[in-house]
């Protein structure tokens, strides 16, 4: 099972909300407001990023354990947008658009996470054939995940949105997040 480019691109997309740095001081506010947007993203990064672990000569429990991941990264991912629904107007100039470009991209991932769970759910694990066709092609949405633009496009234009994501504490963790090489 493939989930290791999902993991990949969530670790991809928590980088780019926190990687991005500048020089100029930030204000307190600024700072304030970027932790609570990395914040929000933090159970959902940890979540995504936790490989499920398949046993592979089981595999009704290995379609169990890939819908248990899809379904907690899922529950964790709409938490996240819930919480970005209530980190308030940016304080920083470009900072509502990124929100905006973030929760867009958060839905885009639900959206392949929601149709891979409706087509698992298809799957009868009893037929070895349509198990070897229809898992790959249950997971070729989260696949595609990795063609998704990057949310935070822009972000570095901002130069006091950067520096407070250096200086927040929820982006420090949220960089610290790890994940698989891919």
């Amino acid at each position: 099972m493939r989930t290791r480019s999902l993991s990949c691109t969530v670790a991809a997309l928590a980088a780019l909300v926190a990687g991005c740095g500048g020089s100029a001081t930030p204000d307190a506010d600024a700072v304030a407001w970027t932790d609570q947007v990395c914040g929000a993203l933090s159970g959902f990064t940890r979540t995504a990023t936790t490989s499920p672990e398949f046993n592979r000569s089981d595999p009704v429990a290995a379609v169990q354990e890939l819908d248990r991941y899809l379904g907690a990264t899922t529950e964790e991912l709409q938490r996240s947008l819930t919480a970005l629904d209530v980190v308030g107007p940016s304080p920083v100039d470009g900072g509502d658009a990124y929100v905006g470009r973030l929760e867009e991209a958060l839905r885009g991932i639900r959206s392949g996470f929601d149709s891979a769970r409706t087509q698992l759910a298809a799957v009868d694990v009893s037929d070895p054939a349509q198990l070897a066709t229809a898992v790959p092609v249950a997971l070729a949405p989260l696949q595609e995940l990795r063609n998704l633009p990057a949310p935070t496009e822009g972000m570095r234009d901002s130069q006091e949105l950067g520096a407070a994501s250096e200086e927040a504490d929820s982006c420090r963790r949220l960089r610290s997040t790890g994940a698989p090489a891919g």
